[in-house]
């Protein structure tokens, strides 16, 4: 088989020879030459036929380069719009709504005009995009049954170029142009509306793909390699899943013809399925896993972390996204001081530091974009985890000394009226089983002063967002939504239901109604003896006095004793809602003997998971625990980072900025925790060889254990920061650690500078030597 771009080559490569067929018969029409040229020059398919339409196609081409003249075509295709029924196709009667009890459901392959014409008739009618007009090699499909027609596929050519398919069939440009048909698109899959019957999307995807290979084998002689097809982002895809397709990525928006870059269309999640065979040993391309993962810790130092976690952000012209990458890099040595104040800043690198954020609106920068990068390195860490615990929370940054930025919001008044002025961030930071946060995976802020959007639509959004990136998660990573008292609202507990594999966790601020004589929540909660107790710790919580007025009384750190209960609930939907309860588990802990003086800790924690045992209980609450990671980020976002100390003239510069430092931020967490949770790991990761060294110096003279581990390699940036390394001390915070760490750059640079020029006066020397 030789494919259309291969035929034009040919043809390209024997002008003589193809000027001499055609001067043979000179009053052949255009069919007719191409099947002479193609039966000269041996252009035949699988099957042995001539392929005189690609062989038509390239010779159209060389006319249009004007290479040849082909005679004038004798009949005009007038119109191409599909052939239809005259009415339409009658709905099927009497579907069930279980798969096991539908009768005759079958697959029938469109062979004839009639059932092209019902195929035709079905899509068109019913299907988002309608009827086709496919091109290349092409298979059709009804999916019928006893109660009538419930749906249709359709296969044809694939995209032409599609980045992420080529990626994961990692062919060269040649390659593709050479195999392109061996790839079929599934470009209609259509189950009929009025048909509701769980499993039977996967279920007739099941069969189409056994059958798939040998229907097309018989009617092109050949089996392709490989299917693609489009999932819109209103939809998730799960049928596509549940038959084994892989997500590898997604499309640009540029559509099939797009002129240049311009996008065109919404972009869709690109699905693969691999139909097997040894393609990959035919073309000499390696494996390349759909699911990439990263290792937690991984490429992280000073010198490569800001071109991993920023590198190719999406700006709309790659000198934006170097810069991005640039300024990173220079903010990272000195977290919490002015860009400035970096030594290895240049006049040339400050500056565009400040325009990429003042000229963000223009160039459409947005925190999305900024984040994107960022956002794709922490799916590939989720990919390592068994469990991830998505937790979202919101935070006021204050700029109230910034009177003149524009579009602030108001965060606050005080007992004067006066607003208080600011920025509300609301972020979704990834958090593995041990703690260990994996990166930031949202960063959202109000931007419609006119008619801001009230902040439950912030979760929801964060709830989605949620379900998008566990969409790119493999089905042994299990995904949790962990939230506050302030996302206790049904339509948020009503998202898990549309978000797939996302279960919700959520700590009850509202004391419901379950029904008009049963009991209210909490006190349903409480009843019944305790499933077992646990141990929790509790972190301590200074005394807080605002405008004269207590605030919190305070609260001792300590390790609480509680009683757990838990049960199966049904949350009625509020109001005159029509919508279904919300099946929840509910989880109640209340310490037992606080310290006097001290009013006992107890959490009311509502989950969509499944919970039976007290194992699974203990389980959850240790999830809750983890919620405070979130808030640990904010407090270095705000005191390490020092964000609250930014000037810019647009809250739009400020949301950008912010995104940028909420990077840093989890950076320099994770450095304070991936030394407690993982001090064996090698440093390697997180410091390059430089600081490498001068940690050793620096162990020595502190009298510590050389940094040969990633733990002893944080005892000495904590040491440097000023902690005191007591036997009775706690573990290092994240405060000491970007204090030593800022230390621990400015001292790396002063080293490298004394190396230089000591290595200068040797070379110097030996050259006096030598005169």
């Amino acid at each position: 088989m030789v494919v259309q771009h291969q035929i034009l080559k040919t043809l390209r490569a024997a002008p003589c020879e193809l000027t001499e067929v055609m001067e043979q018969h000179p009053d052949d029409g255009r069919t007719a030459i191409s099947r002479r040229v193609s039966e000269a020059f041996g252009f035949y398919d699988a099957l042995g036929r001539v392929q005189h339409s690609s062989c038509l196609q390239a010779l159209k081409t060389l006319e249009a380069e004007g290479a040849l003249s082909l005679p004038a075509p004798k009949r005009v295709v007038r119109s191409t719009v599909p052939r239809l029924l005259d009415e339409p196709v009658p709905a099927p009667v009497g579907v069930p709504t279980l798969l096991k009890d539908v009768r005759g459901l079958e697959l029938e392959l469109v062979e004839d005009a009639g059932q092209r014409a019902i195929w035709n008739t079905l899509v068109e009618a019913e299907h988002p995009l309608c009827a086709p007009r496919f091109v290349g090699r092409q298979l059709r499909y009804l999916v019928g049954s006893e109660h009538g027609y419930i749906g249709a596929i359709g296969f044809a050519a694939a995209a032409l170029y599609l980045k992420a398919r080529d990626r994961w069939m990692a062919w060269s440009d040649e390659q593709r142009e050479d195999y392109r048909d061996h790839v079929v698109g599934l470009n209609r899959f259509l189950i009929r509306s009025m048909v509701r019957i769980r499993n039977l999307a996967s279920h007739t995807l099941g069969k189409v793909l056994r059958r798939f290979p040998e229907d097309f084998e018989n009617r092109y002689g050949y089996v392709p390699w490989v299917i693609e097809t489009f999932v819109g982002p209103e939809h998730r895809g799960t049928c596509f899943r549940a038959a084994g397709f892989q997500c590898v990525g997604k499309t640009k928006g540029r559509g099939r013809h797009a002129p240049g870059n311009a996008c065109t269309k919404e972009k869709k999640a690109v699905f693969v399925y691999d139909l097997g065979g040894d393609w990959r040993q035919e073309l000499g391309v390696p494996v390349v896993e759909a699911y990439p993962e990263l290792e937690v810790g991984a490429g992280l130092a000073s010198d490569t972390w800001a071109e991993q976690e920023f590198g190719g952000a999406p700006l709309g012209d790659k000198r934006r996204s170097d810069q991005l990458v640039h300024s990173m890099t220079m903010l990272s040595r000195t977290p919490g001081e002015l860009i400035t104040a970096n030594l290895d800043a240049d006049r040339a690198g400050i500056r565009g530091y400040y325009r990429f954020l003042e000229k963000a609106a223009e160039n459409e920068i947005t925190p999305e974009k900024i984040l994107q990068p960022h956002r794709d390195r922490t799916i590939e860490r989720m990919r390592t985890q068994r469990t991830v615990l998505c937790v979202q929370d919101g935070t006021d940054i204050s700029y109230s000394t910034r009177p003149a930025c524009e579009g602030l919001d108001v965060i606050g008044h005080n007992q004067t009226t006066s607003k208080a002025k600011g920025v509300h961030l609301h972020a979704t930071l990834a958090v593995g089983e041990d703690g260990v946060p994996l990166g930031i995976l949202r960063c959202a802020y109000t931007t419609d002063q006119e008619a801001p959007a009230p902040k439950t639509q912030l979760w929801i959004d964060g709830v989605r967002d949620i379900a998008e990136a566990a969409s790119h998660l493999s089905g042994r990573t299990r995904v949790l939504c962990v939230m506050d008292r302030e996302a206790d609202v049904f339509a948020i507990l009503a998202q898990q239901r549309r978000a797939g594999r996302v279960d919700i966790l959520v700590r009850a601020k509202a004391n419901r109604l379950l029904g008009k004589k049963s009991p209210k929540l909490f006190a349903t909660m409480r009843s019944g003896r305790p499933a077992g107790h646990m141990e929790v710790p509790i972190a301590r919580l200074s005394r807080r006095v605002k405008s004269g007025r207590v605030k919190h009384k305070g609260r001792s750190g300590r390790l609480a004793r509680m009683q757990v209960r838990f049960r199966r609930l049904s949350l009625p939907a509020p109001g005159k809602s029509q919508e279904d309860p919300v099946q929840v588990s509910a989880i109640h802990v209340r310490e037992v003997q606080p310290p006097a003086g001290e009013r006992p800790v107890q959490w009311y924690l509502l989950t969509t998971q499944e919970v039976t045992t007290l194992e699974q209980a203990i389980e959850v609450v240790g999830y809750y625990v983890l919620r405070w990671r979130v808030e640990d980020m904010f407090r270095v976002l705000k005191s390490g980072c020092a964000v609250e100390r930014l000037g810019m003239r647009q809250a739009k510069s400020l949301h950008n900025a912010i995104t940028i430092y909420m990077v840093m931020a989890w950076r320099l967490l994770l450095m304070t925790l991936l030394g407690r949770e993982e001090p064996e790991a090698s440093p390697e990761g997180l410091f390059d060889e430089m600081e490498l060294r001068l940690l050793h110096e620096l162990a020595d003279e502190f009298g510590l254990p050389p940094p040969k581990t990633l733990g002893a390699a944080i005892r000495v940036v904590a040491v440097f920061g000023g902690y005191m390394d007591r036997k009775k001390d706690r573990p290092p915070g994240s405060e000491v650690i970007w204090r030593g760490y800022s230390r621990l750059e400015i001292g790396a640079k002063t080293f490298a500078v004394l190396e230089k020029r000591y290595h200068m006066i040797r070379r110097e020397d030996l050259i006096v030597k030598r005169e």
